[in-house]
C-alpha cells in the first residue's frame, strides 16, 4: 500500500476535543470515539491526560476503536519525565505505535538535549513504542532538518520525524527541504492554513489550524510530491480551530475525515496524471 492510497485515517487528539488546546474536552472520550469511527477514522490518538480516568475505563470508553497514537508528549527536554509515565500505561493497553513528541525548552546545549531525547526513546522502546519528533514553526526545532539532526545525534532507533502540514507550511519547508530527511519521516498530520497568518504567531497554530482542503496548502501536491520521495506513514488529521471545534462533535468528525480523504484522491489523480511531477513546494 502506498501513501496515497491509504485509508486508515487517524483523528489526532485536539481533532475532536470540541476545546481550545489548554482546555479539556468538550466531548467525552466515548462521543470522540463513537464520532470517529462512524466518520471512517480507523484509529484514534490519545492524550496523556486520558489515563486520569484509569487505563480500564479509558479502554471501555475507546470501544474497541484503535489508538495507535499518543500524543502530545511534554517534559523531557527539561529532565523530567512529564507524562510518561500516563502515555507508557496507555502505550500497554492499547498497543500503541507511536508518541508524538515536541521541544518546550529553548537554548539547550545541542549533546544534552541529544541525550535526553535518547533517554526518553529508550523508555519509550521498553513499551514498543516508537517516538516521533514534531517540529512545529516558531518553536525551537522549526525545520525537519533540525528534527532529523536530533533523531541521529540521539542514536535512537526508535525515534523519528512527524509531518504536519500546517507547521511545515508556514516555516516554508519544501519537498526538495524533505529529501534528505524522508528516511526518518514516520508519520503525518494533516491539516490547513489561512492565505495569510494572524499577526500572532500562536493564534494562528492554535486557532487557525484548519480542516484538510479548507485552507490554502496545496494538500494534494505535496502529498503527491511526499510519495515521489518514497514517503509511505501512518496519516493521521489535526485540526486546531475556532470554527471547527463549534461544530457539533458528529459533523466535526466526518468534515476532517472527509477533507483528508478528498486531498488524498486529489493525489492520487494528480499523481497518475503527473508521474513527473517536480518536487516542489507551492499553495493555491
Amino acid at each position: 500500500m502506498g501513501l496515497l492510497d491509504r485509508t486508515d485515517l487517524v483523528a489526532s487528539y485536539y481533532t475532536l476535543t470540541g476545546a481550545h488546546l489548554t482546555l479539556p474536552p468538550r466531548h467525552p472520550l466515548a462521543a470522540r470515539a463513537e464520532a470517529a469511527a462512524a466518520a471512517g477514522f480507523t484509529g484514534l490518538a490519545l492524550a496523556p491526560a486520558e489515563a486520569a480516568a484509569g487505563v480500564t475505563a479509558v479502554r471501555a470508553a475507546a470501544g474497541g476503536l484503535a489508538v495507535p497514537e499518543l500524543e502530545p508528549l511534554k517534559g523531557w527536554d527539561s529532565g523530567g519525565r512529564g507524562d510518561e509515565e500516563a502515555v507508557f500505561a496507555l502505550a500497554d493497553a492499547f498497543g500503541s505505535r507511536q508518541v508524538t513528541t515536541i521541544q518546550l525548552v529553548d537554548d539547550l546545549p545541542a549533546d544534552l538535549l541529544a541525550e535526553r531525547f535518547a533517554g526518553l526513546c529508550e523508555r519509550a522502546a521498553a513499551h514498543g513504542l516508537g517516538v516521533g519528533f514534531e517540529p512545529r514553526a516558531n518553536s525551537p526545532v522549526s525545520t525537519p532538518a533540525r528534527a532529523a539532526a536530533l533523531v541521529r545525534a540521539s542514536g535512537a532507533a526508535n525515534a523519528g520525524i512527524v509531518l504536519d502540514a500546517y507547521h511545515l507550511h508556514r516555516a516554508g519547508v519544501t519537498l526538495a527541504d524533505l529529501a534528505p530527511v524522508a528516511d526518518l519521516v514516520v508519520s503525518l498530520q494533516l491539516n490547513d492554513m489561512l492565505a495569510e497568518p494572524r499577526p500572532d504567531p500562536a493564534e494562528d497554530a492554535l486557532e487557525f489550524r484548519l480542516v484538510p482542503g479548507e485552507g490554502a496548502i496545496d494538500l494534494p501536491g505535496w502529498l503527491a510530491g511526499l510519495a515521489g520521495l518514497g514517503i509511505d506513514v501512518p496519516i493521521a488529521v489535526e485540526a486546531l480551530s475556532r470554527e471547527h471545534n463549534a461544530r457539533p462533535l458528529a459533523e466535526a468528525a466526518a468534515r476532517a475525515a472527509e477533507g483528508a480523504r478528498r486531498a488524498l484522491a486529489a493525489a492520487r489523480e494528480l499523481a497518475a496524471h503527473q508521474p513527473d511531477r517536480p518536487t516542489g513546494h507551492s499553495a493555491r
